[in-house]
This record gives C-alpha cells, sequence and structure tokens, in this order.
C-alpha cells in the first residue's frame, strides 16, 4: 500500500471523465496527478480547471512513465478499455475501469491476468452498486425478505441516438454494442438472482447504413437456481421507460426511479414504498476505490464481474444472430 496521498492519473477527459477528476480533486487521501485524453486540448482544458494541477498528456504510456500512479481511472472510449488497463496495471498501478469492461470476452481475461500478474486491484464502473437504494434493494433480497427468487428482469427503453466523439458509438469495433448501455442491467440482474447460465435473445438493427449498432435488444434469461428473467433495452422507444424486479416466493421488489422509492409487496398485500436516502453514487464509488487501495481490500465490482456482463452480451449476441438458445460460461 502506497505511504500518503493515492496518486491517481485518469486517461479520458470527456464527460464522465472530468465528473469523476473532480470528485478525485474532493476526497481526501487522494491527489490527482495527470490527466490524459487522445485530443490534448481536452487533457489541457480539463487540468487548467482542476484545482490540484494535474499534467495533462495526449499519450498514456507517457503518462504511466512519467507520472508513475498508484491508480488510473480509464474512462475513454470501449474499445481501449482494455489496452489502457493492461498497460496501467503492468505499470503497477491499480485500475478502475468504466463500463462495459472491453468488447470481447479475451480483452476481459487479458486485463485480469495483467491486474493478477502484478498484484493490482481492477475494479470496473458500475455505480449502481453504490447507489443507496440499490444498495438496499440488495440488503433486502440477500436478507430474503422476497423468499427465494424465481424471477428478475429489467427494462431500459428510450435513451435516445447514439453518438459519441466522431459518431464512435454508431461501430461496433469501437463501441461493441448496445451492452454499453444496458450492462448496469446484467451486472444489476447477476448481482441480485446469480449466476446467468443460458440466454435467448432478438435484436433490431436501424435503417441507418452508419450506424452499426442495433437499435434494439430483448433477452430471455435463465439463471444457474432456476430463477428464469428478461432484459428489454432500446435507442429508439419514443418514451423513456426504466424498470428493475425482483420476484420470489414470498413477495417482490420493483424499482423504477434510481434514486427510489422501492416498491415491495408480499403475494397478496398491497405494496409499500421503502424510501432510500439519495446519494452521488458516481463519488462514493471513486472514494471505495481509493479506500480500498488504502486498506488492502478487494473492491467491490472487480474484473470478474465485468467479464460476466461481456460474456452474456456475447451470447446474447450469438443467440440473436442463430435463433437459438446459447449457453453462457460461469466466470470464476
Amino acid at each position: 500500500m502506497p505511504g500518503g496521498p493515492i496518486k491517481v492519473a485518469l486517461a479520458g477527459c470527456g464527460g464522465l471523465g472530468r465528473a469523476h477528476a473532480r470528485n478525485v480533486d474532493a476526497l481526501e487521501g487522494a491527489r490527482l496527478v495527470a490527466v490524459c485524453d487522445v485530443v490534448s486540448e481536452s487533457a489541457a482544458q480539463l487540468a487548467a480547471q482542476l484545482p490540484s494541477g494535474p499534467t495533462p498528456y495526449a499519450d498514456h504510456r507517457a503518462m504511466l512513465a512519467a507520472e508513475k500512479p498508484d491508480a488510473v481511472l480509464v474512462v475513454t472510449p470501449n474499445h481501449t478499455h482494455s489496452r489502457i488497463s493492461t498497460d496501467a496495471a503492468l505499470a503497477g498501478a491499480h485500475v478502475f475501469c468504466e463500463k462495459p469492461m472491453a468488447l470481447t470476452v479475451g480483452d476481459c481475461d487479458t486485463m485480469i491476468r495483467a491486474a493478477e500478474q502484478s498484484d493490482v486491484f481492477l475494479m470496473i464502473g458500475y455505480v449502481r452498486r453504490f447507489q443507496a437504494a440499490y444498495q438496499e434493494l440488495k440488503r433486502r433480497v440477500d436478507r430474503g425478505d422476497a423468499g427465494e427468487i424465481t424471477l428478475a428482469h429489467a427494462v431500459r427503453l428510450g435513451t435516445g441516438a447514439p453518438g459519441g466523439v466522431g459518431g464512435w458509438q454508431t461501430r461496433k469495433g469501437t463501441y461493441g454494442g448496445m451492452f454499453s448501455m444496458y450492462s448496469h442491467e446484467l451486472d444489476q440482474l447477476a448481482w441480485l438472482a446469480g449466476e446467468i447460465r443460458a440466454v435467448n435473445a432478438v435484436m433490431k438493427y436501424g435503417d441507418d447504413p452508419k450506424n452499426e449498432v442495433e437499435e434494439s435488444i430483448f433477452i430471455g434469461i435463465e439463471f444457474a437456481s432456476g430463477a428464469v428473467g428478461s432484459l428489454s433495452s432500446s435507442r429508439v422507444y419514443p418514451v423513456n421507460s426504466y424498470e428493475l424486479g425482483v420476484a420470489g416466493t414470498a413477495g417482490a421488489f420493483k424499482l423504477n426511479d434510481a434514486g427510489g422509492p422501492i416498491l415491495f409487496a408480499r403475494h397478496g398485500d398491497r405494496s409499500t414504498a421503502i424510501e432510500a436516502p439519495r446519494n452521488n453514487g458516481l463519488a462514493d464509488e471513486i472514494a471505495h476505490f481509493v479506500g480500498c487501495i488504502q486498506r488492502g481490500e478487494a473492491p467491490r465490482s472487480d474484473g470478474r464481474d465485468g467479464r460476466r456482463v461481456v460474456a452474456v452480451a456475447a451470447a446474447a449476441h450469438e443467440s440473436a444472430r442463430t435463433g437459438k438458445r446459447v449457453e453462457v460460461p460461469v466466470t470464476t
């Protein structure tokens, strides 16, 4: 464990990267020493805005060599996650990588091996694990309030057309697929209901030849426990819709907003609302990451959690392509 403040470097100075940078700057026990972006003006502008005065870079390898940070936050386009995270881990830095972890299971495995080889932490940015309403839902499910889980489902519809600088979110080679968006929901379903054993999926592409990413996907899920579930996600649904639900032998929970309330009903009873305090999940997950480094404790959402989501998404794409049920290799 490093002595003194944790020296943190940031790769990726877009909107989410800037938010993480500000959270590091406000965190006692951490110091943002460098920011990096292939668009050098973005790194320079962010560095000038931050009280910590980090050094801007246009190349992450140059940043790693010059700064020798204790930790690196990887908040770059999806296709670069594996390369930057692996470089950072092999340089001896703990890694926080935004979701989705990578575009392929093989890239996820490369990241995991690099972290294990260098004995550093690899945390994946599943921020909902740090938002109060989801934490309360998880606590109550684990306590057994719903009984034995029989069903879990998620709906995320209507997030709008893809974009990104240079349109990187419209290309499979840089974005991967809509799992970049619905990976939160896949992580939540596995977090609440356990390993996903197999999927059946259908998907729909749009008419724009410049957009290589599916517009909508619907996934039927079989959990290893015997529970069943589903995930529905679309960019083009005209009215935003969100729901996360878990049902069991004793009752069911439903969440329609990240801030709550959580609705709970026992079979045959009316539902009741469970309020949860609102919190800054982004700030709390970075505080958790830094705290893990300070205490030498493994983070809550690690490389295997990230790999699981990519493996399920890959199986869903294969199922949609073939029209067949596809089993998901268990992430150990």
